[in-house]
């Protein structure tokens, strides 16, 4: 049977068992309703903070204020104007929170003025106020209707929000995945050495076949959860008016995507071929142990050493490590502190090492997948298979 074929039939099969099992569904159901349900009870929840403290330089004209009333109330929130006699101490406000931003009108009416903020720019408050400003020219047969300029009183420096807050969410949703669809493909293994059901599957298909099968159709089912998550969160949110997508979310989501798909190509087949050499799955647990030890071993990685040095000598070497590449390499990308030269090696090193790990694997997978007399050694199952 043609290689191609064959690795598609397998796919086929765990994807048509799998998808339609009680287990998927269910999980992609509550998901879907924990995501929703966790956005919503953040919106209950911030209601009351949902009101846009306005700084004045001066004192507002009433027709601004109602103007600025207005606009609040089309992005769903309020507005409370606070009026300062002068810039320092409109700053000063600032500077302790007084207030979310201040606006400073120009020296004549036509003018747009400007907008000052703390340090990050607020999306919405900067979009309500430039509506104002604009409501009023407009009022006024204002022909210039540009909005104010947006300054910082503090620069600051640093990674996009929203990129590192993906980037925190994709490795953990990768460390998650690792370990319930790398069970499914465990699970799998040894239910069928068990059921002597391999036995037949491997008269017309090669081990290597059926590993990277399996592999691939379990890996469809993730892409599809790892989508309908992504989808249903942004949707969601942009809904419920909680964030506005910044323009380095779609490189943030690409990344995110490559390396899930990376990182579990890599560790399910690793848990295929440890898992081949266990007999039930109570072997199979302490079997794949060394890969639970790895990936957790990754994953403070990423969280705790990288986000803190994220240019490092740790950071770098990881970076190159095929096991914790997925998890670190998104990390430094949303931290900014990694070149494009360093996302590329990384990913061929990856890619090169999975395909030896589908080599290797497939050898030991062909040895032990047939022996059913309890667990065998990787040394047994290696030499078996000649």
């Amino acid at each position: 049977m043609n290689p191609l074929r064959a690795i598609w039939l397998v796919a086929r099969r765990e994807l048509i068992e799998r998808g339609r099992s009680r287990a998927f569904l269910l999980g992609l159901i509550l998901t879907q309703v924990f995501i929703v349900g966790g956005l919503l009870l953040q919106s209950t929840i911030a209601d009351d903070e949902n009101v846009l403290q306005v700084g004045y330089v001066g004192a507002p004209p009433p027709v601004f204020e109602e103007a600025l009333h207005q606009a609040a109330l089309q992005a769903g929130a309020s507005v409370d104007v606070r009026s300062y006699p002068d810039l320092p101490s409109a700053e000063a406000a600032l500077r302790d929170d007084e207030v979310g931003g201040v606006y400073v009108p120009g020296p004549d009416p036509d003018s747009p003025g400007t907008l000052i903020f703390k340090q990050q720019t607020d999306s919405r408050f900067a979009q309500v106020v430039s509506t104002a400003v604009a409501t009023v020219k407009l009022s006024k047969a204002g022909i210039d209707l540009s909005p104010p300029a947006v300054v910082a009183l503090e620069a600051v420096s640093g990674p996009d929000p929203t990129s590192l807050i993906i980037a925190n969410v994709g490795v953990i949703f990768l460390f998650i995945s690792i370990f319930s669809f790398g069970y499914w493909v465990l699970s799998g293994v040894v239910e069928e050495k068990q059921s002597r059901v391999v036995e037949v599957v491997l008269s017309t298909v090669r081990p290597r076949d059926l590993l990277m099968g399996k592999v691939l159709g379990i890996g469809i089912l993730g892409l599809v959860q790892l989508a309908v998550l992504v989808t249903t969160g942004l949707v969601a949110a942009n809904v419920l008016g909680r964030f506005t997508l910044p323009p380095t979310t779609t490189p943030a989501l690409v990344m995110l995507v490559v390396w899930f798909v990376l990182g579990y190509t890599l560790y399910s087949t690793l848990f295929a071929v440890l898992g081949a050499l266990a007999s039930r799955m109570e072997e199979a647990s302490n079997a794949t142990m060394p890969i639970q030890f790895l990936a957790m071993g990754s994953y403070f990685v990423a969280l705790l050493v990288v986000i803190n040095d994220p240019s490092g000598t740790v950071a770098r070497i990881a970076s190159f490590f095929p096991p914790a590449a997925p998890m670190v390499v998104p990390m430094r990308t949303a931290l900014g502190a990694i070149e494009p030269w360093e996302i590329l090696l990384s990913i061929a090193v990856t890619i090169v090492f999975i395909y030896g790990l589908f080599v290797f694997g497939a050898r030991v997978y062909s040895g032990a997948v047939l022996q059913t007399a309890g667990r065998i050694k990787l040394r047994d199952a290696w030499r078996s298979s000649r």
